[in-house]
């Protein structure tokens, strides 16, 4: 990958232009579907590309390619500069050598990685299914068992002389699995996520979801009322994912955030503290650089329910009129960066799930939420699908679906009263159980 930064280098070195930068990815990965104990299917990629940015007179011209000849090499800097012509003048510029507050060590390197057995992997997937199918004869399907990983390799190099590269991996196991009791089914899953192979627990993924999938057995909805709630930590995560273009520069300057005029106001209990940490050991998004070059730190976006900053890319910052946070983020070698996380945290309390069962007179303990995508992250406003437990004095009373909950994120944040211990991972963002003091749900 050095020899094609050096020849894009090359080629950009010899047109006319402001300043440039090169942004490679190899990316390398393996993924198997266990069904009836046995392998479904086994996939295993492995792509590789290089995108371009090239500025001239004020003019962002973009072009990538998988084609890394030299021959693809130079219709894509051609491209690129075609580009340049066709595009709005505006302000761009590129980052300057700076080192990173942190060196990106963990024990998954590019050679652990690639010296992992793949027999290994799939006795992790088989694991999971084997031990799914033991728990009890309630489990009646096992839907799907995957285990999946990837390996990516970053070069960076632009006409400022900054440069820089890294490498690292990740792996995961997801379970769904189907109990039926006297002619009921109820559907569960769980997922774990880890920068270690060696941290993968099977049996752990594979008990948590037929647990998941037995305590709903019997389920019905309750009576429409106000009650606390409290959202699983799984079910948080997938919330504050939901929420991550409220916090983001692009989508303040495009006025699609909620909390755009909200900057050092309190916009959360003062309990929330939620951090964007790419030096995290356990989060996938951890990096020592952005994807355009800039350092990356750990800030705080709340803390003590205050909103303390906005994640920024170099261009979003300049619209901000801030320091960029490190947050040039590219989904892929064919998106230009742009405001994204890398770990979105939101820092654990000090009680366990069974503490906050028993806070409350009455609460409602969501596990698993339907349409969280469906989220408005400009006026805050949802409304999904719940399943879960209902418990009264601590005490489970019945298992709960065909509910909803509605609201408003404003609310929601200003009314966690407590902050759980038990952090779930699922990808980049983490989170504990929360409590909420009161929100709606809707049932008969």
């Amino acid at each position: 990958m050095f020899s094609v930064i050096d020849r894009t280098y090359q080629l950009l070195k010899n047109q006319e232009v402001d300043g440039f930068d090169i942004y490679c990815v190899k990316k390398t990965g393996f993924s198997v579907d266990v069904k009836d104990g046995k392998i479904e299917k086994t996939r295993t990629s492995n792509v590789c590309g290089v995108a371009i940015r090239v500025l001239v007179s004020g003019r962002l011209g973009f072009s990538y390619t998988t084609e890394t000849s030299d021959e693809g090499l130079r219709i894509a800097v051609e491209c690129a500069m075609e580009n340049a012509k066709i595009s709005s003048p505006d302000e761009y510029v590129f980052s300057s050598p700076a080192s990173t507050t942190y060196t990106l060590t963990f024990s998954e390197d590019k050679n652990t990685y690639l010296n992992i057995d793949k027999e290994k992997k799939i006795e992790k997937a088989l694991i999971v299914d084997e031990v799914a199918r033991e728990q009890t004869s309630k489990v009646k399907k096992v839907r799907k068992i995957s285990y999946s990983d990837g390996l990516l390799e970053v070069f960076y190099a632009n006409s400022l002389g900054n440069s820089f590269n890294y490498s690292t991996a990740s792996y995961s196991l997801y379970a769904y699995v189907v109990a039926e009791d006297l002619g009921e089914s109820q559907s569960g899953w769980d997922i774990q996520t880890t920068r270690y192979f060696n941290r993968l627990l099977p049996e752990l993924v594979a008990k948590e979801s037929v647990e998941n999938a037995v305590a709903l057995l019997g389920a019905k909805p309750i009576r429409t009322r106000r009650i606390p709630v409290i959202f699983k930590n799984v079910v948080f995560a997938e919330l504050l994912s939901a929420m991550i273009p409220a916090f983001l520069g692009d989508s303040v300057v495009k006025k699609k955030s909620m909390f755009a005029d909200k900057l050092g106001y309190e916009i959360a209990s003062h309990v929330v503290n939620i951090y964007d940490d790419p030096t995290s050991s356990e989060g996938t998004g951890s990096v020592p650089f952005d994807d355009e070059g800039t350092p990356t730190r750990k800030k705080a976006l709340i803390e003590r329910g205050v909103l303390k900053t906005f994640l920024t890319d170099l261009f979003y910052a300049l619209k901000l009129q801030v320091e960029p946070t490190g947050n040039g983020i590219r989904s892929g070698i064919s998106s230009p960066p742009k405001p994204g996380i890398t770990n979105l945290v939101l820092e654990r309390g000090a009680l366990d799930l069974k503490e906050l069962v028993q806070t409350p007179e009455e609460v409602i303990l969501i596990t698993d939420a339907m349409g969280l995508h469906t989220v408005n992250p400009v006026s805050g406003e949802f409304s999904v699908g719940i399943s879960g437990l209902f418990y009264k004095d601590g005490k489970l009373v019945q298992p709960i679906s065909g509910m909803t909950v509605a609201g408003n994120l404003r609310e929601l944040l200003l009314g966690i009263n407590q902050v759980g211990k038990d952090v779930k991972w699922l990808y980049n963002v983490a989170s504990p159980s929360v409590l909420v003091k009161s929100l709606t749900v809707s049932g008969i």
